[in-house]
């Protein structure tokens, strides 16, 4: 179920009946000339789509909130598009909206990260909740918590790259312009915090080789990773 398209009277029947509440969050940002900006929106709102529907197939019912759509995205602020939130401000945001969950009477909050940027602000959020409340959180980043299994499907993995662009042929293949995909994997030896340092790892908003994307291995991503996901809540929830 999806909360934005519940009465409060449904909503508070709902919070009866159901195990735990799934929060997607993801960011707006530049993902190369060939997909959209809210990629890591769409990933994860689709896998929780999956994941809802695999446990209530086990009997187990979970309620999905609207997307946290903005997210920390220093790196790829050099690109229009890119709407970078700092990350103390995510910090606070997903805080006090998990805190709003908590106070609801939620014993449980999945959070399903779909942003790199994002990982370190969730995390300090979540331990915040957790220490203001009887509740326990589940903080899960898809694509780097199965990367074993994203490979076995796709020769490469990175930022719009052959993973990413495959999910969203998957999703939405309708907002990708193949004609357009193009990238190599880029790194340094070290971290270096400088505002235009995107324009070199990311030429283009890309850190990866995306031409061996297919909405095949998109549906294969989508599959093994929502029925992962949905295995460990199954024994958890």
């Amino acid at each position: 179920m999806r909360v934005e398209k519940l009465t409060w009277e449904e909503f508070e029947k709902a919070k009866a009946k159901v195990s735990a509440i799934l929060l997607p969050v993801g960011s707006v940002e530049a993902h190369g000339k060939h997909l959209p900006l809210g990629t890591d929106v769409f990933a994860p709102l689709e896998i929780a789509r999956r994941v809802e529907k695999k446990l209530k197939d086990k009997g187990i019912e979970i309620l999905i909130a609207p997307p946290i759509w903005y997210g920390h995205s220093f790196v790829l602020n050099v690109y229009p598009g890119t709407i970078n939130v700092r990350a103390d401000s995510l910090r606070r945001y997903v805080r006090d909206v998990m805190s709003e969950f908590a106070e609801e009477g939620f014993k449980k909050i999945i959070l399903l990260n779909g942003h790199g940027g994002n990982v370190y602000p969730l995390l300090e959020a979540s331990e915040e909740v957790a220490e203001s409340y009887d509740v326990g959180i589940i903080l899960i980043n898809w694509w780097m918590d199965f990367r074993k299994e994203i490979l076995e499907i796709c020769s490469s993995q990175g930022h719009a790259g052959e993973d990413e662009t495959s999910v969203m042929l998957a999703i939405a293949p309708e907002l990708v312009k193949m004609e357009k995909a193009k990238g190599e994997k880029r790194s340094a030896p070290v971290r270096v915090i400088r505002r235009d340092i995107g324009l070199e790892l990311f030429p283009d908003g890309v850190n990866d080789n995306p031409q061996g994307a297919t909405r095949e291995k998109g549906e294969k991503i989508l599959e093994v990773v929502s029925d992962k996901i949905a295995k460990i809540l199954e024994g958890m929830l």
